[in-house]
């Protein structure tokens, strides 16, 4: 082998060391980057876990559930309760049944005993309150999921009631706001006083006899509809003779149609009846109907389709913390949609921001669509 074939064979190892001590330490610094690599990566499992294992501590709140079992979509609405509750790492809800006898407040009052950190009402306007008369003053929030006719008090506070899932979500997870709940002494006419509580619009005279009056068949086929068809039955009655006073002022005498006292303003189909009512202030709006004849109903119902600020004779509204009727015959009387008979006295006051309720919407609602008024409520999947 001659000197220049050496060099070459000399130059070729030298290159190949330099090549193997490159690899080398490029193996190093790779398998250096690959364990610094998998180390971030368990670090960052690991915290993942604890912010996981923080979350599932700071939401192990208890839910009961207060649903009525007679409507409809009871098995599909505890079922989707179910299903959020898992989703966001909650506990099963707590499910507690209302009776004919009870609506909702003694299964309220036993679902704060068993711990429950929110309750929700999963029924009609009936049912709400009640569960919300039983959680008024304490710290356990309200959830609202609408299953009636109405479902006023779900419009008014701006949830989705055509969309039950996205209902359940807002009362398991949206801001508590604090709602006013009007507290009610009525006396009978045998003198007995009872206590009761409205968080939408109780009143006297007319929209009672349209409550009492309302078929539950058509209710089912038409839904709120139905009450027109009511309405147009009792549209033409009696005036009661009443006195009336706010805030303890004297009392005025009034010929009556209808009284009412309203904690919420709004009506099916995005109709206004009172716009200064809002079930925030602190206040509560009355407001004495005194129509002598059709026209002047026909004035009302323009007044409440159109929105109008226009003020009307025989559409009196007044606000205040306190109010009082007293009638010289018995008069029908209805809360949020429910006839309770007759009456002869009626004492309301305001509990200003008694409820911590779920998913309260602070911005103006749209306006629906003719479609989505006239639409029945998604029971989702």
């Amino acid at each position: 082998m001659g000197v220049q074939e050496l060099q070459v064979l000399l130059g070729v190892a030298a290159l190949l060391a330099v090549v193997a001590v490159a690899v080398m330490v490029g193996a190093l610094i790779s398998n250096r980057r690959l364990r610094s690599s998998l180390a971030q990566l368990q670090d960052l499992r690991e915290q993942e876990a604890q912010e996981r294992a923080a979350a599932a501590a700071q939401d192990r709140r208890r839910v009961g559930l207060v649903l009525n079992p007679t409507k409809a979509e009871a098995t599909t609405v505890a079922r989707q309760v179910h299903r959020a509750c898992s989703r966001a790492g909650i506990g099963a809800p707590m499910i507690y049944e209302t009776t004919a006898s009870d609506p909702g407040y003694s299964m309220a009052r036993e679902a704060v005993a068993d711990g429950a950190d929110v309750v929700l009402a999963a029924g009609g306007d009936g049912t709400v309150r009640k569960v919300a008369a039983a959680l008024a003053d304490g710290p356990v929030s309200l959830g609202v999921i609408p299953m009636g006719t109405g479902n006023l008090f779900a419009r008014n506070i701006g949830l989705p009631y055509h969309d039950l899932e996205a209902c359940i979500d807002e009362a398991l997870h949206g801001p508590g706001s604090a709602v006013d709940i009007v507290d009610l002494a009525l006396t009978h006419l045998d003198g007995a006083i009872v206590h009761e509580h409205s968080l939408v619009i109780a009143g006297a005279g007319m929209d009672a006899e349209v409550m009492g009056g309302t078929r539950d068949v058509l209710k089912e086929r038409a839904g709120w509809l139905a009450y027109g068809e009511a309405g147009a039955r009792h549209l033409i009655g009696h005036r009661h003779p009443v006195t009336f006073s706010v805030d303890h002022e004297p009392p005025r005498p009034h010929k009556v149609r209808s009284v009412l006292l309203a904690n919420c303003g709004s009506l099916q189909a995005g109709m206004v009846l009172v716009p200064s009512a809002r079930f925030d202030d602190g206040r509560l709006d009355t407001v004495l109907f005194t129509p002598r004849h059709l026209w002047d109903w026909i004035r009302i119902v323009a007044k409440t389709v159109t929105r109008s600020s226009a003020e009307l004779p025989v559409m009196q509204v007044r606000q205040g913390r306190t109010a009082v009727l007293e009638s010289q015959e018995p008069m029908p009387f209805q809360i949020d949609g429910d006839a309770l008979g007759e009456v002869v006295r009626v004492e309301a006051g305001v509990r200003a921001g008694a409820v911590q309720v779920n998913g309260v919407l602070r911005l103006p609602a749209r306006r629906q669509t003719l479609a989505e008024v006239l639409s029945p409520p998604s029971t989702g999947s």
